[in-house]
């Protein structure tokens, strides 16, 4: 089940990143001069799944129950806190991918968790 729910968020958080660097292109920069757009693009969607996948299986160790409000909450809190740390520190040297400023990430977190409660509660659904 792990496994099926890491591919559909890694494929959400890359069609969502792609969304953002087109319509957003002034703001997020994929690539560098030793990494090409695509491989910072599936870069930062395998972190921020990563990511996302460590919450879920900590809430899922420890038995804690959270409402579909509160989980949301959480989920935004850990993508935008990802996507800053992948993008504004040295980490940045890594993965290639920039963005402009912190509201960057707290919008694009925003679609990274709306995609990821959609995918969880669709893998969720057909798990039972």
């Amino acid at each position: 089940m792990y496994i099926k729910k890491f591919i559909t968020y890694y494929v959400a958080n890359a069609v969502v990143l792609y969304l953002v660097s087109v319509y957003a292109s002034n703001f997020v920069v994929f690539g560098r001069s030793e990494i090409g757009a695509a491989q910072a693009l599936l870069t930062t969607a395998f972190g921020l799944t990563l990511a996302a996948m460590l919450v879920d299986l900590v809430l899922r160790d420890f038995n804690i129950a959270l409402q579909s409000d509160r989980y949301l909450t959480l989920e935004l809190g850990v993508n935008i806190v990802t996507l800053y740390v992948l993008a504004r520190t040295p980490l940045q040297s890594s993965v290639g991918v920039g963005i402009t400023a912190f509201w960057v990430a707290i919008l694009t977190g925003f679609g990274l968790s709306l995609a990821q409660f959609t995918v969880k509660s669709v893998t969720d659904k057909a798990k039972s």
